[in-house]
Formats: C-alpha cells, sequence, structure tokens
C-alpha cells in the first residue's frame, strides 16, 4: 500500500516559495561551524541535500524506502530530518534508527511543523506534535536538546490572500531542532 502521506519531491515542491524559505532557514540553523566526516539527510534526495553537500563539502547519503518499515545502516556524525516526522507512522521508530546510526559525538537536526488546528494540516500529514508531546519523545528515545527555534515558511503576502492563510500567520510555524544523545536512560 502506498503511503498518501508521503510528499512528493519534484521541481513543483521544490519552486515554492515556502519550500525555499524552509530549506534557506534549515540551512541557517545548521550554521557554518560543525565539522563532520559522514552525514545522511532522511528522506529523498532533494535539492536542499545538494545544498548542504555544497555548503559543508561533504557527500550526504539518503534513506530509501518506507521510513516506517527500513533499517538504517551506517554510522554518521551529522544526520538531518527536514519535514519526515509529520508523515510518518511511527516516528518513535524513526527516531530509534536514527539513533542507532548517529556517531557517539553525531548531532541530529530535525524539523517538523508545529501542531496547529487540524483543518490547517497539510493533507499530506499524518500528524503534528506540540513542543511539549515532540520534546516527550526525544526524551523516550534517547535524544537531549542542544537548541532549537521557530520559524515562518511564508512570504508575508501569502497571509493576506484569505482566513485560512490569515489564521496561518498566528498557528503556522517549524520547529527545528539540534538533537544528541541523551546520557539519560531510554527505552
Amino acid at each position: 500500500m502506498e503511503n498518501s502521506f508521503r510528499n512528493k519531491i519534484d521541481s513543483d515542491y521544490s519552486n515554492k516559495p515556502a519550500t525555499r524559505i524552509r530549506w534557506n532557514k534549515s540551512l541557517d540553523f545548521i550554521g557554518d561551524y560543525y565539522s563532520f566526516k559522514s552525514a545522511l539527510d532522511i528522506g529523498d534526495r532533494s535539492e536542499l541535500t545538494e545544498m548542504m553537500e555544497s555548503k559543508y563539502q561533504i557527500k550526504f547519503d539518503n534513506t530509501k524506502g518506507d521510513l516506517d518499515y527500513i533499517t538504517l545502516k551506517g554510522n554518521f556524525d551529522l544526520v538531518t530530518s527536514f519535514e519526515v516526522l509529520e508523515h510518518l507512522f511511527n516516528p518513535l521508530f524513526h527516531l530509534s534508527q536514527i539513533k542507532g546510526v548517529l556517531s557517539e559525538k553525531g548531532k541530529l537536526i530535525l524539523s517538523t511543523p508545529l501542531s496547529k488546528p487540524r483543518f490547517l494540516w497539510s493533507k499530506e500529514h499524518f500528524h503534528e506534535m506540540s513542543i511539549k508531546s515532540i520534546e516527550a519523545l526525544f526524551h523516550v528515545a534517547g535524544f537531549k536538546i542542544v537548541r532549537k527555534e521557530y520559524f515562518r515558511v511564508h512570504p508575508l503576502i501569502f497571509y493576506i490572500k484569505g482566513i485560512r492563510p490569515l489564521l496561518r500567520l498566528f498557528f503556522d510555524k517549524i520547529q527545528i531542532y539540534e538533537l544528541e544523545h541523551s546520557n539519560e536512560f531510554s527505552k
């Protein structure tokens, strides 16, 4: 069965203003100070993967297959998971897979929409999480938060195009986290 909650990464998706803003803000969040020898970008290869390769001068691996089932392999200093969690049926499984391939001192950079009223969700989202619920998920998965930010992804003109867009001005944000292995006990 095909997962109807999966986005198709194509030129239409890549050229949306919101996608471009999200990608640039994600790169800004990662910053310039990282030094890593191996990296994994969760999900389909995209222009963002290429942007990271160019910026950090390292080849990023990408996942292939259904992230609700596949077993990740390898050992990576950096794992990125941008806008993936909300499309999965089992985010805890996904995070446990990432933890298994993240080096001891490795970093996970993960973004996902901040929970908003259900009628504003994208039809491709299986779920969205509040700050409290996603931070609890990170804890159970064995990660600790190093830092976090929140940002909007639409150009300002978008918000004056109707009632739904105006509501998105108040409710629609992306939450992005830098995570690392926690020293606390987790299952």
